[in-house]
């Protein structure tokens, strides 16, 4: 089992090759500009960059950016993208948890996209974690947080997600993403106070299938823990560091979030001094 660091280095090679960036970014942009307006957003901070196309869509567009991940492997490639497209954007490696120390500045908003906070295994670490993003805001920022819909991805346990194939290093190239469930981790709090129930977890695991120049297929398989938070629980978690007008949402185009049919939880909370 990989630690986060581990399994986003590793998969930094082939990220870009998983994500039609072009589709993903035109469906998402309008809701995260309209949100961002409606907050009189212009400086943003992504703190879940990845290879940087959300930081980059944003900077092209004439917004102040920043940007960071915990995968140093995941920055390189950041840089490498925005000095493609022709962006100065100032990228770091960073912890959610450590968020305040590695951003000396406050912006109007902070950005945490693609199901990364599922990475935050412990009640602790998790308001650690919405504290620092919280003091990365000035007074009337917003937070702007996705994750999968883990209150029906819950229930239905769904085991295999769909094949992404490219072309990596002049090598054909399969990727294949699976889970695996588990109710054994023990669930730290409950009403402020501990107790013996149980917190959903998921084996994440993703297969790299690789055709090399002889025609022969390798497979590599990287697998790493996440914790499956619902909405209930980041409602939660949020009002306890101090968020408030909290929103969700049911993707990043906008739609209302439904528990039982919603793809993605997208919460909108702001942060009041």
């Amino acid at each position: 089992m990989l630690t986060e660091t581990e399994f986003y280095d590793r998969l930094a090679a082939f990220f870009d090759v998983m994500t039609d960036w072009h589709s993903r970014l035109a469906a998402e942009m309008p809701f995260l500009e309209a949100t961002l307006a409606r907050h009189n957003a212009r400086e943003v901070l992504d703190c879940a960059c990845g290879t940087g196309w959300h930081a980059i869509a944003l900077a092209q567009r004439g917004y102040r950016v920043a940007a960071s991940d915990i995968s140093a492997a995941m920055i390189a490639r950041a840089r490498q993208n925005a000095e493609r497209e022709g962006v100065t954007i100032p990228f770091a490696i960073a912890r959610f948890q450590d968020l305040r120390a590695t951003f000396r500045e406050r912006f109007d908003a902070v950005l945490c996209l693609g199901n990364s906070f599922v990475h935050v295994l412990t009640d602790d670490a998790a308001l650690d974690s919405l504290a620092n993003m919280r003091d990365c805001l000035r007074e009337d920022g917003v937070l702007i947080l996705h994750n999968l819909n883990y209150d029906k991805r819950w229930k239905d346990k769904p085991r295999w997600f769909g094949v992404n194939a490219g072309i990596l290093d002049g090598c054909e190239t399969l990727i294949w993403r699976f889970a695996d469930y588990h109710d054994d981790a023990p669930r730290s709090m409950q009403n402020g106070t501990r107790n013996t129930q149980y917190e959903p977890r998921i084996t994440f695991n993703i297969a790299l299938f690789t055709k090399n120049a002889d025609g022969a297929w390798s497979a590599d398989v990287q697998s790493t823990l996440q914790r499956s938070f619902q909405r209930t629980e980041f409602g939660d978690l949020l009002r306890r560091v101090g968020f408030s007008g909290i929103e969700f949402y049911g993707n990043l185009q906008g739609e209302a979030y439904d528990a039982a049919r919603s793809a993605d939880l997208v919460v909108v909370a702001e942060q009041k001094e």
